[in-house]
């Protein structure tokens, strides 16, 4: 049997749900151009899913679509671009 070599291999603990519910509340964030955001793998939607290296990195918003948000994560010394779904992150909570 040849081994899987998938972008989900290995990430079972990573892109497993827990008992919490999420529900609509993604969708009540108006994010804007510059926003620190924290990406956060919803397992639920397999569309536009970040890869797993980049789960619980931060990032900031470059551009925001409808329903897509274009989000730059530095990776080591390089600029990654995501782009992905809203439920696929959260907004960076700063504490004044």
């Amino acid at each position: 049997m040849p081994r899987s070599h998938g972008t989900r291999r290995k990430a079972r603990s990573i892109l497993t749900k827990d008992n919490v519910v999420r529900g609509i509340s993604y969708l009540l964030h108006d994010y804007k151009v510059g926003d620190k955001v924290i990406i956060d793998v919803d397992p639920r939607e397999q569309t536009t899913t970040p890869h797993r290296r980049f789960h619980g990195r931060i990032g900031v918003v470059k551009e925001v679509g409808r329903r897509t948000l274009k989000v730059s994560v530095m990776f080591g010394d390089k600029e990654k671009i995501l782009q992905t779904f809203l439920n696929h992150v959260r907004p960076l909570a700063v504490e004044a």
